[in-house]
């Protein structure tokens, strides 16, 4: 059987800066995005704070269809509803995934077979995914970066999983929306400073996949450039 694969982000070309790297902004009205903000801060799965916006929980159930992971490594799940969520859209398309979320918090309001909930500092995640548990987690890997949005956090965690991911693999950066919002200060640069340096890291390992970052549009996602795929050897 064939796959239905939209193809609406073909109409739109990424906005290149004069330097050939793409705009780290979204494209859509800071005004629209700050009431959709609002909004999704409000948003809860079954009674669970979930805080993801209709734009990404669209185009994470599309990379879930597409990637069919096994392994969804969350870093940064706050109250777990999103690792709820994730868990989810798993079991609904069969996909047969293990959920390992890790927080430097652990305020989790669910308890469920599916997820491993672990204590963990996004700038230290050797000490909670030691080699052995990395070798219990199988490939597809989708990896979502969803920390503290601090640059230190997510260059680490984005440094932490380079080496370890196969081709093919996934690593989300969520909150580069942070520029949008004129925040980028607050958090020394953010996820998109960290992209943008990892990158010149491995110029030739990853590549933004713009299917999922530009198929509303350019960049309209909180993971402005964040959808990341390890690309083949």
């Amino acid at each position: 059987m064939k796959l239905f694969r939209p193809q609406a982000f073909q109409k739109f070309k990424p906005k290149i800066r004069p330097d050939g790297t793409r705009s780290q902004l979204c494209e859509v009205d800071t005004l629209a995005l700050r009431r959709i903000q609002k909004g999704a801060m409000h948003h809860h799965w079954k009674g669970v704070m979930c805080n993801k916006n209709p734009f990404d929980l669209a185009l994470y159930a599309q990379l879930l269809w597409e990637l069919k992971p096994k392994s969804i490594i969350e870093i940064g799940y706050k109250f777990g509803g999103s690792a709820l969520w994730f868990a989810d859209q798993a079991e609904i398309m069969n996909l047969g995934a293990r959920l390992y979320c890790v927080d430097v918090e652990q305020r989790e309001q669910v308890s469920d077979p599916r997820i491993t909930f672990v204590h963990g500092d996004g700038r230290d995640l050797g000490a909670t995914l030691t080699d052995d548990v990395i070798a219990g987690l199988p490939h597809p890997w989708l990896i979502v970066e969803d920390a503290d949005h601090h640059y230190l956090t997510t260059m680490a965690v984005m440094d932490f999983f380079a080496a370890r991911m196969d081709a093919g693999d996934y690593l989300v950066v969520e909150d580069g929306i942070c520029d949008t919002f004129g925040q980028e200060e607050k958090y020394d640069g953010g996820p998109n400073r960290a992209i943008f340096e990892f990158f010149e890291e491995y110029p030739d390992t990853f590549a933004v996949d713009a299917q999922y970052c530009d198929f509303y549009g350019n960049n309209v996602t909180w993971c402005t450039n964040g959808f990341l795929r390890r690309a083949d050897d």
